[in-house]
């Protein structure tokens, strides 16, 4: 209400032909929508007064005030929802690139240990065959008796 209240009176007074009276009232009325159910809260007998004097130059103004309100407010809040978009992308961004780098991370440990097994692997068995070669060496350089 603050918004339309200052906005009407900015507007007020760049129209220095015409000296409007700003109504707090009629202002109340016009933010919570009294003209549509004919009843706001707090207002009592008033607001149907206020309804029906909605053609008076004052209440035209106030519309297009509130009009003009509305569509800045509008495109305030579109810009915030695409600065929020935009967040939001970033760190869907980042939380997957970090998923991905710790699945590679994963990735190469595994296979960095199973390269580690594979060479543990034939490392007994070049040394089983090496023990056996010196075995069958020796039992072929010493005859039996």
């Amino acid at each position: 209400m603050e918004v339309v209240l200052a906005a009407a009176i900015s507007s007020s007074s760049d129209d220095s032909q015409e000296v409007q009276e700003l109504d707090i009232n009629h202002l109340y009325f016009d933010v919570v929508g009294g003209e549509k159910k004919r009843r706001v809260y707090g207002l009592g007998s008033q607001g149907l007064a206020l309804y029906q004097d909605q053609n008076s130059v004052t209440s035209r103004n106030l519309h297009a005030v509130s009009d003009d309100v509305a569509e800045e407010r509008i495109k305030l809040l579109e810009g915030e929802v695409l600065h929020m978009r935009e967040n939001q992308e970033r760190i869907l961004q980042e939380r997957l690139e970090a998923e991905v780098q710790q699945r590679v991370e994963h990735e190469v440990s595994r296979l960095r240990q199973q390269s580690d097994d594979r060479f543990k692997s034939m490392e007994e068995r070049w040394s089983r065959m090496m023990s056996e070669m010196a075995l069958s060496s020796r039992s072929s350089s010493n005859p039996s008796p």
